[in-house]
């Protein structure tokens, strides 16, 4: 058997340093890294918490749109999107407040307009989706938010885990838990599976592309429909890139 080493990446889409969601998705990184051996390859995993770092929102100012090139807010977001792109897999975490997805994950993927419409940087990549919350409720729609997230950037999603961070998950009147989201073992579980998925598919697709079994490149279009072409072979019209005409 071919070896294929891939590397998995995990996001913690939290302002929370060492809170419950980067504990679940290290979690899953650790379930991931279960799939290395000397016969089939290395597995390297990184953890990345959004916690900390200064990501801004778009502003929708088209600058990406008009100069095609990558954000021009100068903060933390290009580390990221750097880390992204050189990754196999991603485990993407982000906790659930107010019902649906907390900010950070939203305006890390608001900012990459450029990629999505202009690049196939991240074409098939693997992404398992994880959310943590207290009462339990919203956390589908969190999930649910973070795959429509990758979804202009032409990702792929394979699994998907929610946890409980509160005695909720031990079927009590919700209150804080001792040992937070470790205390669901239900959907540390479920986290496990994320982990071992993502890593499992990423390192099928980077197999099969290595080996040529891929759509030919005139065939593979951006989220808008469009191919990805050197500036010089288009043309704005009326706040759209178009192809020249011949």
């Amino acid at each position: 058997m071919d070896r294929v080493d891939i590397k998995i990446l995990g996001i913690s889409g939290t302002p929370i340093k060492d809170g419950n969601c980067d504990k679940l998705v290290q979690v899953a990184l650790k379930a991931a890294k279960e799939l290395e051996n000397d016969e089939i390859g290395k597995v390297d995993t990184e953890f990345l918490s959004l916690s900390g770092k200064k990501i801004a929102m778009c502003k929708h100012c088209q600058w990406c749109i008009e100069n095609i090139q990558p954000c021009n807010i100068m903060d933390d977001v290009h580390e990221v999107y750097k880390k992204m792109e050189n990754c196999d897999g991603l485990i993407l975490g982000g906790p659930t407040w107010v019902n649906t997805l907390s900010p950070p994950l939203q305006n890390l993927f608001s900012r990459g307009r450029y990629y999505a419409f202009f690049t196939n940087k991240f074409r098939n990549k693997i992404v398992g989706a994880l959310t943590v919350g207290f009462f339990g409720f919203g956390t589908g729609h969190s999930l649910d938010t973070i795959k429509n997230l990758i979804w202009p950037y032409n990702m792929i999603s394979v699994a998907e885990a929610s946890a409980l961070s509160s005695t909720r998950a031990l079927g009590q009147r919700p209150a804080y838990c001792k040992n937070g989201v470790f205390e669901d073992s239900q959907g540390i579980r479920q986290a496990r599976i994320v982990g071992i998925k993502v890593s499992e598919i990423a390192r099928m697709v980077k197999y099969a592309t290595e080996r040529g079994v891929v759509i030919p490149q005139d065939m593979q279009r951006t989220v808008t429909g469009g191919k990805v072409m050197p500036i010089e072979d288009r043309v704005f019209v009326e706040g759209v890139w178009r192809e020249k005409k011949s």
